[in-house]
């Protein structure tokens, strides 16, 4: 009895493959702060809130007051369709995914000490991931995906030290704890009539479990014109445990079932290796008068992800390792503020190269290159305007992605994609 595809192999593909796949290339999310964002996510250099702990932890010994908090977050939605080619599943299909809303919340507190010292803390989702395509019992790509999560919460904490009134650096930990969920179809051809049916759905889970790291920062203020800025986020391997469980789907015929049962995969643990990627960014910022202008250049270490290994508990004859072979992903990001009495508007555009090859895009993996573009507005207010309120909005519009008769899993043609994510920030520093 032959399953149509690998019904261990392939279905742990999908779920480990979850981390390399969101809204940056590869599915890491850089909306982490609503200022910055409205500037397209350039504030290596300039960052000035409390989100510092995530774009640029040196920036703390400079944020307004002793101790400033900045709360609020993102929500994301997307928009993905697909249309097929020869060989499979053929001209004239066309498949859609739901239409899904992510809220991802960010909390950053940072309080400087003495003169020359400063220390923040800070809790984010930088990974995640929810695809979930209409229709399931007839979605042509069911045996890939027909729905899968990715939960990735992030722990950071930095120390910064103000070396001189030039330069500040910074160094700090992160803690990374992630959870994945996924549902697919098994399939296999039924002898009489020769066509392709479901005979099982297998649903794969991990455990949360962490994964830890580290990450460095300097910042530079020449002087009062120029800052200049450069972070290092280290990668973060997790090996999570999970479970692995298959339940039949009946066709009727008990000859032909209790031969699927025979063949099936007992219910059982497992475990692979779920590997987050280092990041390197790099800014420049100019502020001419009321005006603030930064580019941004971040690298994405995506060739982590060269290969996956898959290990089962009870049938360790069944372990493989798969060659994914992920580049390095980079973007460029350019964006402005422009400072008023009342209130402070922002805009920028950036970049991002995709992260998979044409070999790895798959209906739970649909990356490619994209384009944002961004609106800011800030607005202080209170005594002093200790208080502060950001809004962004980003269009991002991903490039179409072409897999045809190219990629590993045999689902063939072509997807687009449209992102928005709307997010705000609230600080106040004291």
């Amino acid at each position: 009895m032959t399953l149509r595809r690998s019904t261990w192999g392939f279905a742990l593909i999908c779920v480990a493959a979850l981390p390399a796949a969101g809204w940056g290339a590869g599915y890491g999310i850089y909306e982490q702060g609503a200022a910055v964002l409205g500037m397209a996510g350039a504030g290596t250099a300039s960052v000035s809130d409390a989100s510092a702990l995530f774009y640029n932890p040196a920036a703390l010994t400079r944020i307004a007051g002793m101790q400033q908090f900045y709360v609020g977050g993102t929500l994301l939605s997307l928009t993905t369709s697909f249309a097929g080619v020869q060989p499979y599943p053929g001209y004239g299909i066309t498949e859609e995914m739901k239409r899904q809303f992510f809220p991802l919340p960010a909390f950053y507190y940072a309080r400087r000490v003495g003169e020359r010292w400063a220390a923040g803390l800070g809790v984010n989702a930088p990974f995640g991931l929810g695809v979930e395509w209409k229709n399931p019992d007839q979605f042509t790509g069911r045996y890939i995906v027909t729905k899968a999560d990715l939960q990735a919460v992030n722990l950071s904490l930095s120390g910064a030290y103000q070396i001189n009134p030039v330069l500040s650096v910074a160094l700090g930990g992160d803690a990374l704890f992630s959870k994945v969920k996924i549902r697919r179809r098994i399939q296999k051809t039924f002898p009489p009539g020769g066509q392709v049916v479901d005979v099982a759905e297998a649903v794969l889970e991990s455990q949360v479990e962490p994964g830890y790291g580290w990450n460095v920062a300097v910042s530079a203020t020449p002087n009062e014109r120029w800052s200049l800025g450069a972070f290092y986020r280290s990668t973060v391997i997790i090996e999570p445990d999970g479970e692995a469980d298959f339940t039949q789907i009946s066709t009727g015929d008990p000859q032909f079932d209790a031969g699927v049962a025979a063949g099936l995969p007992p219910d059982q643990g497992l475990s692979t290796v779920l590997r987050f990627p280092a990041i390197w960014s790099f800014g420049a910022a100019w502020r001419p008068e009321r005006w603030k202008v930064e580019g941004d250049l971040v690298l994405t270490e995506w060739s982590l992800f060269r290969d996956l290994p898959i290990r089962f508990n009870q049938t360790p004859q069944n372990d493989e390792t798969v060659v994914e072979d992920y580049h390095d992903a980079l973007a460029i990001r350019l964006g402005a503020e422009h400072r008023l009495e009342a209130f402070t508007y922002r805009f920028g555009y950036y970049f991002e190269q995709e992260a998979a090859p044409s070999k790895s895009v798959s209906p739970i993996l649909p990356d490619a290159a994209r384009h944002g573009v961004t609106l800011g507005l800030g607005v202080g207010f209170g005594p002093d305007r200790r208080w502060v309120l950001d809004l962004y909005d980003l269009a991002l519009f991903l490039e179409r992605r072409d897999t045809a008769s190219v990629n590993s899993d045999n689902f063939n043609g072509e997807y687009k994609t449209f992102t928005n994510a709307l997010g705000f920030n609230v600080g106040y520093h004291w």
